[in-house]
């Protein structure tokens, strides 16, 4: 979503989870985002990856 969406180019890493999008000046680690919210039910509840999108999407040039 932040690639197609917000038109941020990736920055590829060896690691997968440190793989950024630019949106504008702002770079975003969406896989690490994604592992850390994932880890726990009150992590899910307390901030959802759609407000990171939204978040984000403030950013778009």
């Amino acid at each position: 979503m932040l690639v197609r969406r917000l038109g941020g180019p990736w920055v590829l890493r060896q690691e997968m989870e440190e793989s950024q999008v630019r949106v504008g000046t702002r770079v975003w680690l969406p896989f690490l985002r994604a592992r850390r919210y994932m880890q726990s039910r009150e992590s899910l509840l307390a901030y959802s990856l759609t407000q990171f999108f939204k978040e984000a999407e403030r950013y778009r040039p």
